[in-house]
């Protein structure tokens, strides 16, 4: 396949998985974090620069299908970083780096096309908890329809302000985590896909352990009197909680491939995981714990930090 072929066959999919994600949302809105998977695997085969194109022709179909704000939703929150990933991978950073320069990269278009539509910060915020009102209202009345008790749907509606309102208040932390499951998940599809990063073993991840003190400052800063400075400690504790739920994973990863156990039970056990809170719990404490009880028996300084495309065992 020549050149122009990967590079429009690149950004017909990805134009393709985002007007899908929207025509038919909330349904398809999943389809969105596979977008920028065409282009990462464009650069692991093209030049850096086919990248760049994949960004214009991508945008340009998307603005002549959808329209100008759809096409800009795409170039900031995706296109963007998605272009951030590939240098990373050219470049030869690490998986660590170039997962934090894709998940930096989203937060910032993240802001700037929410600014864009919304022209400032309140009007912003009343939009949001406006769709969070929606949602939970949504969420209610499709509770009680498949049979939850109609007492139990009462006292969840009386909590609908004060469920909204911490949602709100953590709407910084939910955007970076979503950012993160995006660009991470992307990452580990181009290392399954491709033979990019099988260098990268990403059952040995760990969290810097410097990063435990922040931890134990942000819990303890929920707590302060001022109301920013607890805002900003309970959203920086819940992204610390996502690293950390990550390394549980590690965890779990690691010792299911140790016991060699079938495929299916492997993913089972991803998607008990995934729906059952107590279990994700469970996960998220092996990552915080890990530092003390070193549950893998990894060396004092962790796995080697590798480049992301190396060639190294």
């Amino acid at each position: 396949m020549s050149r122009s072929s990967h590079i429009a066959l690149a950004a017909a999919v990805s134009s393709g998985l985002y007007a899908a994600a929207l025509w038919l949302a909330p349904v398809t809105t999943p389809l969105v974090i596979l977008v920028p998977l065409p282009a990462l695997i464009l650069a692991t085969q093209e030049h850096a620069a086919m990248c760049g194109l994949w960004l214009a022709l991508s945008t340009a179909t998307i603005a002549v299908a959808l329209g100008t704000p759809a096409a800009l939703g795409f170039l900031l929150p995706l296109a963007v970083p998605t272009l951030a990933l590939t240098l990373g991978i050219r470049r030869f950073w690490t998986f660590e780096r170039t997962a934090v320069a894709g998940i930096t990269a989203w937060s910032l278009g993240v802001v700037g096309v929410s600014l864009i539509a919304f022209g400032n910060i309140e009007t912003l915020v009343a939009s949001a908890r406006e769709q969070l009102m929606h949602s939970f209202d949504l969420a209610v009345s499709t509770s009680g329809s498949i049979g939850a008790s109609s007492s139990a749907v009462a006292a969840v509606e009386a909590e609908r302000d004060v469920v909204v309102s911490g949602l709100l208040e953590l709407l910084p932390a939910l955007v970076i985590l979503m950012g993160a499951l995006t660009m991470i998940a992307n990452l580990v599809l181009l290392r399954s896909w491709t033979g990019i990063s099988h260098n990268v073993n990403l059952r040995l991840w760990r969290t810097p352990d410097v990063l435990i003190w922040a931890l134990i400052v942000a819990g303890f800063g929920m707590f302060v009197p001022a109301y920013p400075v607890a805002v900003a400690a309970r959203n920086v504790f819940v992204v610390l909680l996502g690293c950390y739920f990550c390394q549980g994973l590690a965890i779990v990863s690691f010792y299911l491939d140790r016991f060699r156990l079938p495929r299916g039970i492997q993913v089972a056990g991803y998607v008990l995981i995934a729906v059952q809170h107590v279990v994700a719990a469970m996960v998220l404490a092996l990552g915080v714990f890990d530092l003390w009880g070193n549950f893998r028996r990894l060396g004092a300084d962790g796995p080697a930090d590798v480049p992301l495309n190396s060639d190294g065992d």
